[in-house]
């Protein structure tokens, strides 16, 4: 695994969705109660973009295109229609830098 530099802390709006690229992936960082949370960008259910379709309900964040809302800590899908979870990523944080783990 490979850790790639995504963000700095200080980009990362807490409570809200920053759209990140992990190598020619474009994923999103959520800042949650004080800690940052990785997952693919692009809802299961529909396959819309989180970041110009969402609301943000504490960790969850909620597709705004059917309404399927997904736990940012752990992927998993909270609400229908989306049956399938996010992939989540490990992040690490050094200084202001927010890193996450690629395969």
């Amino acid at each position: 695994m490979a850790k790639v530099k995504v963000a700095k802390v200080s980009e990362v709006p807490e409570g809200e969705l920053k759209k990140v690229m992990v190598g020619k992936e474009p994923d999103a960082l959520f800042y949650v109660g004080g800690q940052i949370y990785a997952t693919t960008k692009i809802c299961t259910h529909a396959q819309c973009d989180l970041d110009q379709n969402h609301l943000m309900h504490g960790e969850e964040v909620e597709c705004t295109c059917h309404g399927s809302q997904f736990n940012v800590k752990t992927g998993k899908n909270t609400a229908p229609p989306a049956s399938e979870p996010l992939k989540t990523f490990d992040v690490s944080v050094e200084g202001d830098e927010v890193f996450v783990e690629v395969q």
